[in-house]
């Protein structure tokens, strides 16, 4: 049986198609992945499916029944739930008051908290989540904020969910411990849909796939008949994925570094979020850092980038010319209402001068050099998908053409082919001799990118790797270095 069906779905913003005439069908008890590139129209999709935009024409069912939302809400009362990419919370609440927030259970006019308090518990303890409903939004890290949403929609009794890129603020620890409540989710009779980029997710975990290209069904397939090299192929059509940019040999004097950081301890509400950190950062080499989400890695971006002043330890920096590419673009690296070039130019220390002339000329210039896929040149960053986001907030930090660049979770929500093009921008600012710090979860990403890599763990750097990274092309020293660093980043000491 069908617990959704789509037909000839279309929906159209100005002249932008987001979604033409896309027909399928998501099995009742099913983990149903939907893949593509970003701006294939996945996330439009499911908006309308969750009632926060209509569709110009065709229809939805749900278990067999014609259904049309004028509203989340109403979709929320059918038992649909939504998980967003970027989530729906209010920092200064608690987790208990966010989840609650629209769906309070009242005595005579009162919000009976307690009721609410054991009901959250047993969900926390059944799908062993950890959270302590006390906390507020703004004291948790981005991986606990995710089991927040995933908290509220079981308060809301969902037997539809769908998930936007859920794993991609998860570390490979976390993501392990989401499987598992996807899969109990199954055990209960629930229905799941998956918004993902990461291709060996949906072979672990799809029941089903459909891929979206440019608003289109390009491609459905079983979970028996998975082959990872054609979803890549229908994702992107006929483009020829390209990363051709190689290393270049750049002589490193490791005496001499552009940021060094000696027994750096930050501490915050009475507790150390880095503690006696160490880490040397030089030019013309990338230094990888990898952990569980919340173990420092903010704080030592903010620390570096001049935003932590209060700590002890020594800092040393060569060079105040820094460039951020921060890991939340939309809260912390554009104004969503402004359009592509207001954006690029948000760190020029000239923009007073600034002409409409050079404001288009430089956006056509980076709509080019970056490959911005755009409807035109003057659209607000807002209508942009993920991917074209990030090329933007990318183009702006290079070409500062500053010293060190911070790049935070690089490529978070980003399509295969925009991950190629950001990788090769990264290792061309290295080749060029620039000092780049790389942060991320994704640790293939690592791997691949990295001269050096720390783990750190709890606010210290646990343990870096420069010689191992040699023998990642060998598949049975890379699966040994992946299990080493998955214990490092949960503190089991290794050899």
């Amino acid at each position: 049986m069908n617990a959704i069906e789509f037909k000839y779905i279309t929906k159209r913003f100005g002249d932008l198609t987001a979604n033409y005439n896309v027909s399928f069908a998501v099995r009742k008890n099913s983990v149903h992945c939907l893949i593509g590139e970003n701006g294939a129209g996945k996330s439009t999709l499911m908006k309308i499916l969750f009632g926060i935009y209509k569709p110009d024409s065709g229809i939805i069912k749900i278990n067999n029944v014609e259904k049309s939302f004028d509203s989340p809400l109403d979709a929320i009362k059918s038992n649909i739930g939504m998980l967003h990419q970027h989530f729906m919370l209010i920092e200064d609440f608690t987790i208990l008051e966010n989840v609650i927030l629209g769906s309070e259970v009242t005595i005579k006019y009162k919000i009976d908290f307690e009721w609410s308090e054991k009901t959250l518990n047993n969900f926390n303890d059944k799908y062993n989540l950890g959270l302590n409903l006390e906390q507020k939004i703004s004291e948790i890290s981005i991986s606990e904020q995710q089991k927040v949403e995933i908290l509220k929609l079981l308060y809301r009794n969902s037997e539809i969910l769908i998930f936007d890129e859920p794993t991609a603020v998860l570390s490979p620890v976390e993501v392990k411990e989401f499987y598992k409540i996807i899969e109990k989710f199954k055990d209960e009779g629930k229905t799941i849909i998956l918004i993902t980029h990461k291709l060996h997710e949906v072979k672990e975990i799809a029941d089903r796939v459909t891929v979206l290209r440019r608003g289109e069904v390009v491609y459905e397939t079983e979970k028996e008949n998975l082959d990872i090299n054609i979803l890549s192929r229908k994702i992107v059509g006929d483009v020829i994925l390209k990363n051709d940019i190689s290393k270049e040999t750049v002589m490193i004097n490791q005496e001499d570094s552009v940021i060094k950081l000696s027994n750096i301890t930050l501490r915050k509400n009475g507790h150390d979020i880095l503690n006696k950190l160490n880490l040397s950062l030089h030019n013309g080499e990338i230094y990888g850092v990898c952990g569980v989400e919340g173990n420092g890695q903010s704080e030592l971006v903010d620390l570096i980038f001049g935003l932590e002043k209060k700590f002890s330890g020594y800092l040393e920096k060569n060079t105040n010319k820094i460039s951020l590419v921060p890991d939340d673009r939309l809260k912390k690296g554009m104004i969503k209402e402004f359009t592509i070039g207001e954006n690029l130019i948000l760190k020029d220390k000239n923009k007073l001068n600034i002409t409409k002339k050079y404001l288009t000329g430089l956006t056509d210039e980076v709509i080019n050099n970056f490959d911005v896929r755009v409807p035109e040149n003057s659209v607000i960053m807002k209508l942009l998908s993920g991917g074209n986001q990030q090329k933007v907030i990318f183009a702006r930090e290079i070409e500062l053409n500053n010293d060190v660049l911070i790049f935070s979770h690089p490529t978070r929500g980003v399509d295969i082919n925009a991950t190629a093009f950001i990788h090769s921008k990264i290792i061309e600012q290295r080749n060029a001799g620039k000092a780049v710090l790389l942060i991320s979860s994704d640790l293939d990403e690592l791997l691949s990118l990295s001269d050096k890599f720390g783990v750190i763990y709890k606010g210290t750097l646990v343990k870096e790797f420069s010689s191992e990274l040699e023998n990642i092309q060998n598949e049975t020293m890379k699966n040994k270095l992946l299990e080493k660093i998955g214990k490092l980043m949960i503190g089991i000491s290794v050899e």
